[in-house]
């Protein structure tokens, strides 16, 4: 399994994903609290097993999303449905896009560089 920050990434990158917004979003669609879910975000929680099967059912993910480094094979099925890899690949498009936006900010002093 992988550690602990890793899952809190993918945990969030399922609910992105699924275009789920919230903790609580997410406990309607499960049978986990909403306190439950909210602590696995942070450092104090420590997601199990029977916690990442229920979120992984709850995205439309395959539980091997928490288990398997490489997400590509993660994602893989034997049907060759693309869509999961194709929604992820959207994602880390949006994800760089958010990045490169970031990096282009003017500065603080509002002058846009001028």
């Amino acid at each position: 399994m992988l550690d602990q920050d890793e899952i809190r990434r993918r945990i969030r990158a399922a609910m992105a994903l699924a275009d789920i917004s919230s903790w609580e979003e997410l406990a309607e669609r499960t049978p986990l609290s909403r306190s439950t879910l909210k602590d696995l975000g942070t450092v104090r929680g420590r997601a199990e097993e029977t916690h990442l099967r229920v979120i992984a059912a709850a995205c439309g993910l395959p539980y091997a999303w928490f288990t398997v480094a490489d997400l590509g094979r993660a994602v893989a099925r034997e049907d060759e449905e693309p869509t999961v890899a194709e929604r992820l690949e959207a994602l880390e498009a949006q994800v760089a896009a958010l990045v490169r936006r970031a990096g282009a900010a003017p500065p603080p002093d509002g002058d846009g560089g001028a």
